[in-house]
């Protein structure tokens, strides 16, 4: 059974193998925090493998001091998780990328990739600070409608300074940063968690940081992302909650939610929205999440929870319950869904699920492709060793137990002898008895043979018969001319051997002369 399977896996490994998805941890700093969350997938369904936040000092801090904090706390975090990878997905923030939808002219994929290597596309379409080469670029095709000639195309942007400041601080940790996503589109990737009927709805995220405030939608694979602006005054009283926290800060903060809802609905023509789903990074969620839905009550806003179609493991159920705001993990973990898909098999169909702005990022992306590549190939040999060192184990045993010993051939050898004598034995019999019966065939094929009697003269008719195999035989005739008896016996020597005229018996009265003949059969 163990080899069957094993062979099985084989198979499946050579002619079935798909292109596999590795786990990546998702890793947010921001708004104070670093937090780190893996996932695992079974099938369809999500479950923690791991999870960890640290509180970042920034009090009186430089920057460079608040970066050897978070380098600190990210060497902890993997110190003491152990993750399965090192591969990491970061995020940046909201504030410090360039994304747009851009409504070009139809063009076919050809003219669309030298348009974009000569750079001329975006030269033409949109307006960056400083030049082009600063930036790491993602885009992505999202409509086509070559009939109204029409084509959008979801560009994302950012400067790889920028980009390599987190990359760094992720590295020197000991991760390897292959996957770089934009905030806003974090959020939304944790919806890879629900059914796809959920995922593929009208979704909106509001966060409100203090740091960072924006709304999103996703609309028809399209985003539409809007800034909550927040006074330094009102950031403060979010971030530190009590009196400050009064119904005018939320009233300024929704009156801004509304204008955003407005400009989306008249920008999309969407036919209005369902919720809002809210998150934030901020420790007093409760106040700001009531104070809020107690100002918007024209629009359903609900605190968003991330691991609500996420399994969570009884060891680890303790360690979520402890957490007093658990939307601020949503970004760590709509980042921890980023499986790798090294060979591009399972492509997304919603652009803004997937989003890479790491520079160099296919030749990155090359090189774990020939370490995803050859490890298969090691694999699969490794698996092929096995089973034949498994199939030599069982062929082994089974002549170790099915080969007979040497006394057992020698008794077997005799019995063999035994047999073929008895054989021979038989065999000769058979052709004795054989010979015996085909003799025995031929005699009685002459004692039943009587067709001898059509060869008698006319003139002569027989009055009585005796057929004898051992003895002679006799044959009673009666004929007027007894040259007609002479000529019977010539005529019988032919076949019989020892024939005579035994007796001659006259008879006056009919003028018939009786005679008597004898023969032998063999």
């Amino acid at each position: 059974m163990l080899l069957k399977k094993l062979i099985e896996r084989i198979k499946n490994s050579i002619y079935y193998s798909e292109p596999t998805q590795q786990d990546i941890v998702g890793i947010d700093i921001s708004h104070g925090y670093v937090r780190a969350i893996q996932l695992t997938k079974i099938q369809s369904q999500w479950s923690l493998a791991k999870l960890a936040t640290k509180t970042i000092n920034r009090t009186n801090q430089d920057q460079a001091t608040v970066e050897k904090e978070i380098l600190r706390l990210l060497k902890n975090i993997k110190l003491e998780q152990k993750f399965d990878t090192n591969n990491a997905a970061i995020s940046l923030p909201v504030n410090s990328a360039i994304v747009q939808v851009i409504q070009i002219p139809y063009l076919d994929d050809v003219e669309l990739n030298v348009a974009v290597e000569n750079g001329s596309l975006w030269e033409s379409s949109i307006n960056i600070p400083g030049d082009l080469s600063e930036y790491s670029i993602f885009w992505q095709v999202v409509k086509r409608n070559q009939e109204k000639n029409e084509l959008s195309i979801l560009f994302v942007a950012s400067r790889i300074d920028e980009i390599e400041r987190y990359c760094d601080l992720v590295r020197q940790a000991g991760f390897d940063p292959l996957i770089i996503d934009v905030r806003c589109f974090a959020l939304r990737n944790i919806l890879k968690t629900y059914l796809d009927s959920e995922a593929s709805k009208l979704v909106v995220f509001l966060e409100i940081s203090g740091e960072e405030n924006y709304i999103v939608f996703v609309y028809d694979n399209l985003p539409f992302i809007y800034d909550i602006f927040v006074m330094d005054l009102d950031a403060d009283a979010l971030s530190e909650g009590g009196e400050l926290l009064t119904p005018d800060v939320f009233r300024r903060i929704g009156s801004q939610i509304r204008s955003s809802v407005g400009s989306f609905i008249k920008q999309s023509g969407a036919p209005g929205i369902e919720k809002i789903n809210f998150i934030s990074s901020l420790p007093n969620l409760d106040l700001i999440f009531n104070g809020l839905k107690h100002e918007i009550v024209e629009f359903k806003l609900e605190a968003f929870n991330p691991l609500s179609q996420i399994q969570v493991p009884a060891h680890l159920a303790s360690r979520v319950e402890s957490e007093k705001n658990i939307s601020s993990l949503t970004v760590a973990a709509g980042l921890a869904t980023r499986r790798l898909d090294i060979f591009g098999y399972f492509k997304f169909v919603t652009a803004v699920a997937n989003i890479n702005l790491l520079p160099n990022r296919q030749e990155i992306i090359k090189q774990e492709e020939d370490k995803v590549t050859t490890s298969s190939k090691i694999s699969k040999v490794a698996l092929i060793t096995t089973a034949l060192m498994l199939l030599l184990i069982v062929t082994y045993n089974y002549l170790l137990l099915s080969f007979p010993s040497k006394a057992e051939i020698d008794a077997l050898q005799s019995k063999s002898l035994l047999v073929e004598a008895e054989v021979t034995k038989l065999r000769t019999g058979y052709v004795s008895y054989r010979h015996w019966v085909d003799q025995i065939n031929k005699q009685n094929e002459k004692v039943l043979n009587i067709s001898f009697l059509q060869q008698l003269p006319n003139g002569l008719y027989v009055t009585d018969m005796t057929q004898k195999r051992k003895d002679l035989s006799e044959i009673s005739v009666k004929a007027a001319d007894p040259a007609l008896v002479s000529q019977s016996i010539n005529l019988m020597s032919n076949q019989f051997k020892n024939v005579k005229l035994l007796a001659v018996e006259a008879n006056q009265e009919d003028l018939y002369q009786l005679s008597k003949i004898t023969y032998r059969v063999e």
